[in-house]
């Protein structure tokens, strides 16, 4: 049975949110609040902490009555800009960056609005900040979404026609 392009991208989608929701479970699970796991010695940890704001804590201080609908508008914006941009392009690479960039943000708004914030546990020692799958998948599609499209406006200016 061959799934069309929408069935594959909603997989990409549900695999993205599975994924984040069973690792942030099993971290709440295994390893005390605040606590650190060695994955890679001076390299890789895991360490349990919630974030109620976004990507490196900002608003995370703002009052909840605020930040929460604030969080919220802002991620149901990026989720429209994300599919408006997959509807104008045929282009399968943008189409699995906006899947993953749909799945880290419905992983993480299903987090904030459940628990009022995100729990991040990934910590790679070299970079100052803590994060999550979801956070992984949404930077990883980002990426690949500005790349796609700086290559083909790139490539669309080579073919246009010149009139000198």
């Amino acid at each position: 049975m061959k799934l069309s392009r929408n069935r594959r991208l909603a997989i990409v989608v549900a695999l993205t949110v599975a994924a984040d929701w069973a690792s942030k479970v099993a971290v709440r699970r295994e390893i005390p609040f605040e606590a650190e796991r060695d994955v890679v010695e001076g390299w890789l940890s895991f360490q349990h902490h919630f974030n109620k704001g976004i990507a490196f804590s900002w608003f995370a201080d703002m009052p909840s009555s605020w930040r929460m609908p604030l969080l919220v508008l802002l991620t149901l914006g990026g989720m429209l800009a994300t599919v408006s941009i997959m509807r104008q392009s045929r282009d399968r690479w943008i189409h699995v960056a906006g899947a993953l960039v749909l799945g880290g943000a419905l992983g993480n708004l299903g987090d904030r609005l459940v628990d009022g914030g995100v729990t991040d546990f990934i910590f790679v020692h070299f970079f100052p900040y803590i994060f999550n799958v979801a956070d992984i998948a949404i930077s990883i599609g980002g990426a690949l979404l500005v790349l796609r499209m700086i290559f083909d406006t790139a490539r669309r200016d080579e073919a246009a026609p010149t009139h000198a």
